[in-house]
């Protein structure tokens, strides 16, 4: 009989759980693929793979989360790996920020917007971030629109480097609503109806 699977996250479609050391075969193909991984130039090699789910549980030690994988609730097939991230900006400042990236026959799906959402709440409501963030890549459109029907915006630009190169990425950003700016905000609508 399986052990009870725990969930970080959960969405409409979708469930979120940790990655475990023998995920391999189930991330692989999304990992692997050339066009699904343009914005880090290359699909990963077997190894490349490995050091990647041993990077993110290595993530869940140090942090407690980390990209999760987002298994479909009715089918519990791999659909996207997402989750919150802490990303080093510069070299002594750090920000939880966010990172999806979704299996290439389902893209155009909603699944990119479903992730990063769920994402931004499980960082406001379990990680009590009043900030989070999103680099990236400049020609990532499709990363760019997921961010802006999130409600971000882009607010800076940093340069990561990777394998010997240095690849730029906008860094996109929203705040923690306040209790306070959605009453003002509430009310305002109200009076603007009023009037």
């Amino acid at each position: 009989m399986e052990p009870m699977q725990h969930f970080e996250m959960e969405s409409e479609r979708l469930r979120f759980r940790r990655l475990r050391a023998d995920d391999y075969a189930l991330i692989a193909p999304i990992l692997q693929d050339e066009q699904t991984m343009y914005a880090w130039e290359h699909g990963f090699t077997y190894d490349e793979v490995c050091d990647w789910i041993a990077g993110m549980l290595c993530r869940y030690r140090e942090d407690g989360y980390g990209y999760f994988a987002a298994l479909d609730k009715e089918t519990d097939e791999l659909i996207a790996l997402a989750g919150p991230l802490t990303e080093h900006l510069y070299a002594d400042e750090t920000a939880l920020g966010i990172g999806y990236i979704v299996r290439r026959d389902l893209w155009r799906q909603g699944y990119g917007t479903e992730c990063a959402r769920a994402s931004i709440q499980y960082a406001f409501d379990r990680l009590g971030a009043d900030r989070v963030i999103a680099t990236i890549r400049p020609n990532n459109i499709a990363s760019l629109g997921v961010a802006a029907a999130c409600g971000m915006r882009a607010v800076g630009q940093i340069i990561k480097h990777y394998q010997n190169k240095d690849m730029p990425h906008i860094v996109c950003a929203i705040n923690k609503p306040q209790p306070e700016e959605e009453k003002l905000d509430e009310r305002q609508t109200t009076s603007d109806t009023e009037a």
